[in-house]
């Protein structure tokens, strides 16, 4: 049984072969294991398989095609497909490669996952960088950390693991998948399987679909060749009849369109015609407005202009008066602020005439007062002259009766 599984990153599709390739004895191949094994030789092919898939690049077509061929020749009797093909141009080189070795497709098994339940899954997986085999952190861990339990390798997280990576590579697997699901799905050989493949009940599912898949046995290239070629001929002239059928469709609708743009044109100028008559009708309606608005307007203007005229004269007058006054009333001030200097004046002058005479009689006052005193001390020192003079008159007595 040649059996192909598709179905995006993380759905469950390596679990759900291992257990078909268990019960059916069919081999597994795996893309990703295969180029891995290229990989590991010490060859030059496998120096520059190692960069690409290091890389996370696109694999050649050439290279795709020389890395399938001896795997499928050993296991041209019956397989289990796994993570191949992911685009159309891989569908094509798996189509050729078969057609050679006179192998058919029996069975393509399409799992349908949602994304959320993917992302759960992915977010923690990890690789082993020798032998491809796969880990994830929370459901599948290594028995030692960072060592592949198969063949001792380093195992590693892609950067194509993490969310944005994940994120992406769904958007692109959902895009290539529809694509695959439409051939194969014309070819008559795809069945469908909703849900993670490594459930149970998944897993009963597929085994449903296998029994009840025919059986194309091995045919001879050749055979198989010039089915190809037929059925591709007929592909071509169902093609041509299309494209027959598509350029008279093309001719009627175009002829349609034709009339169709003919009577527009028609309709449009009858439509021109009238709205043109409205047209100069209504001008000459908005031209004989105009004309009697200007007629008011200008005599509206003229009494406008006469009352303007009126209320500057008024204004202008008021405006003398106010000046007027304002002259009058400049000249009070005038008048009052001088009387009011003159009062100052004359208060000052008052002021310091008073100040004057209290200042004469302040030195008058001290004057006679200074008089007294000299007076004063005068008859003091001419008491104490006498007194003296008379002490010493008794002096001189006393001496001279002695």
């Amino acid at each position: 049984m040649r059996i192909i599984l598709l179905g995006p990153p993380g759905s469950g599709k390596s679990v759900l072969a291992e257990k078909l390739s268990r019960k059916y004895k069919l081999p597994i191949l795996n893309m990703h294991r295969i180029l891995s094994s290229i990989a590991n030789e010490e060859t030059e092919l496998g120096r520059l398989v190692g960069e690409l898939l290091l890389a996370c690049a696109p694999i050649p077509e050439e290279l795709v095609y020389s890395a399938l061929k001896e795997p499928f020749e050993e296991a041209k009797n019956g397989f289990i497909l796994d993570d191949f093909p992911r685009e159309l141009v891989h569908a094509e080189i798996l189509h050729q490669l078969l057609v050679s070795l006179g192998a058919p497709l029996e069975l393509v098994i399409a799992i349908h996952v949602r994304n959320d339940d993917i992302m759960e899954r992915l977010v923690g997986q990890s690789h082993c960088n020798a032998c491809g085999e796969d880990y994830n952190i929370y459901s599948n861990p290594p028995l030692v950390e960072g060592v592949c339990d198969v063949c001792g390798g380093r195992i590693s997280r892609r950067p194509a693991d993490y969310e944005e990576g994940i994120s992406n590579r769904l958007r692109i697997c959902e895009a290539n998948q529809g694509e695959l699901i439409s051939r194969y799905q014309g070819e008559g050989i795809l069945q469908e399987l909703h849900g993670l493949a490594d459930e149970p009940r998944a897993y009963q599912a597929a085994c449903k679909l296998v029994d009840a898949a025919p059986r194309i046995p091995l045919t001879d290239p050749e055979v198989l060749r010039l089915q190809a070629e037929s059925e591709a001929k007929k592909k071509r002239g169902a093609k041509k009849s299309i494209r027959k059928k598509r350029v008279v469709k093309k001719r009627v609708v175009k002829k349609k369109a034709v009339a169709k743009k003919k009577a527009v044109v028609r309709k449009k100028a009858a439509v021109k015609k009238v709205a043109t008559k409205k047209r100069v009708a209504s001008k000459k309606k908005v031209i004989a407005k105009k004309a009697v608005a200007k007629k008011v307007t200008a005599k509206k203007k003229a009494v406008v202009k006469k009352i303007a005229v009126k209320k500057k004269t008024a204004a202008k007058k008021k405006a003398v008066v106010k000046k007027a006054a304002a002259k009058k009333v400049t000249v009070k001030k005038a008048a009052v602020k001088k009387k009011s200097v003159a009062k100052k004046v004359a208060t000052k002058k008052k002021a310091a005439a008073k100040k004057r005479v209290a200042t004469k009689k302040k030195s008058v006052v001290k004057k006679s007062a200074a008089k007294k005193k000299a007076a004063v001390k005068k008859k003091v020192t001419a008491k104490k002259k006498s007194v003296v003079k008379k002490k010493s008159v008794k002096r001189r007595v006393s001496g001279k009766k002695r």
